[in-house]
């Protein structure tokens, strides 16, 4: 933490901090982003980055920066068959920031490096984390009827972000907080694995679990590789108290991994009326094939991909999903139903180009096999708790010409 602030006063552009603002807020409180937007568009006015024409090419065809932009043209290019317009014009705004951040990050001038900016990420989740904690620990002594669990756990324990996306930058933030053991023992860092681990658990998002349990076994495969003893016991104490507290105990994650079973087998596609999350989502995934299996190529529009599943779903009587109006719960379908064939394969470049950058390293690619799992199961594009974090971490950390990296002290 010293070492952080002291990166923090001996070198902090306006522009580093527009994003350090976007990075914090995008974790702890959404609604302060835009601020930070307002802070990196007032430092162009003042001081731009001298690129050169390479630097340029560079940027924009080896990393995501060009399918960024890319995107958000095929969202403006449906609004020509989209007949919802309003809803569509929220849609590009609520998307801005796939054209904003690649421009900004590309043009500021930023005095950070990748290092620092991993460092914010995860004393931001730090932070949300306790303050989380301490929130629900002061609602459980205000109010004696409630019982701890009701406090502690799922949507109630994180209330200013959706308990997937929340849990699913807590194990991004765990790939980091590896990635430094791998280099540089740190009880805190091995503290911190704990502590982030026990808040995806409160969570209870089951992408979120799953990809924690994806992320231990991962590091325990590489550290036995290595013959590292001491990380090897860490990592294998660590990976059995989390099967164990999964598995062989009566808790509520274990019941809802059971609900979750016994929905996949038994749920109906149609003529269900039911709104819980996992059978909602099978019915909201057949839907989203029905109806982008229709509009195959050029999807239904940017603004009509709502009215379509909820009309879809109501002549197929789901009148629960319907009610509620659902979305696709899987981004590339959603994106399939929106912008057609086209733009899935340009969401799916987006990964690729990441993950084929010349400077990725293992824990990218294990970072980005998180977004993927999570993009699985939620359509992560379509709140402000996915669009930016996910945009700028991919921009900072997959795009080319970046410094080679260093130790991240914690």
């Amino acid at each position: 933490m010293t070492v952080f602030l002291n990166n923090v006063q001996s070198k902090f552009s306006l522009a580093d901090a527009g994003l350090s603002w976007i990075l914090f807020f995008s974790i702890v409180y959404q609604k302060l982003v835009p601020i930070g937007f307002g802070l990196m568009l007032i430092s162009l006015v003042f001081k731009r980055q001298k690129n050169t024409k390479a630097d340029l090419i560079s940027y924009f065809s080896k990393g995501p920066a060009l399918w960024f932009i890319f995107y958000y043209f095929l969202l403006v290019i449906g609004l020509f068959w989209t007949e919802n317009l309003p809803f569509a014009f929220s849609k590009l705004e609520n998307k801005l920031a796939f054209v904003l951040m690649p421009v900004l990050l590309f043009f500021t001038v930023r005095k950070w490096s990748n290092v620092e900016w991993k460092q914010l990420l995860i004393y931001s989740l730090l932070f949300a984390l306790v303050m989380y904690e301490i929130l629900a620990l002061w609602r459980f002594m205000v109010q004696s009827e409630t019982s701890w669990q009701f406090e502690f756990l799922a949507s109630r324990f994180s209330i200013f972000m959706h308990r997937s996306y929340f849990a699913c930058y807590l194990v991004i933030g765990i790939v980091l907080l590896f990635e430094n053991l791998r280099s540089t023992f740190s009880v805190f860092s091995v503290l911190l694995i704990f502590f982030f681990s026990l808040g995806v658990l409160q969570t209870e998002s089951k992408a979120g679990i799953l990809c924690l349990i994806f992320v231990f076994v991962f590091q325990l495969a590489r550290v036995i590789n290595s013959k590292n003893n001491k990380l090897l016991w860490i990592l294998s104490s660590s990976f059995l108290i989390l099967i164990s507290v999964i598995l062989t105990t009566n808790n509520p994650i274990r019941a809802r991994f059971e609900t979750m079973w016994s929905s996949m087998a038994n749920s109906k596609t149609k003529n269900n009326n039911t709104v819980e999350s996992n059978s909602a989502r099978i019915i909201m995934w057949s839907t989203s094939l029905d109806v982008w299996n229709e509009n195959f190529l050029c999807g239904v529009g940017t603004g009509d991909y709502d009215d379509a599943l909820t009309e879809k779903n109501r002549q197929y009587k789901n009148l629960g999903v319907a009610s509620e109006r659902l979305n696709a719960h899987n981004q590339f379908l959603n994106t399939g139903v929106q912008l057609g064939l086209l733009g899935v394969v340009v969401l799916l470049m987006i990964f690729l180009s990441a993950y084929f950058n010349p400077t990725k390293s293992i824990w990218y690619t294990l970072i980005l096999l998180v977004f993927f799992i999570n993009f699985l199961v939620e359509s992560f594009l379509e709140t402000q708790a996915g669009i930016i974090l996910f945009c700028t971490l991919l921009l900072l950390f997959y795009s080319p010409n970046e410094e080679k990296e260093v130790s991240l002290i914690v």
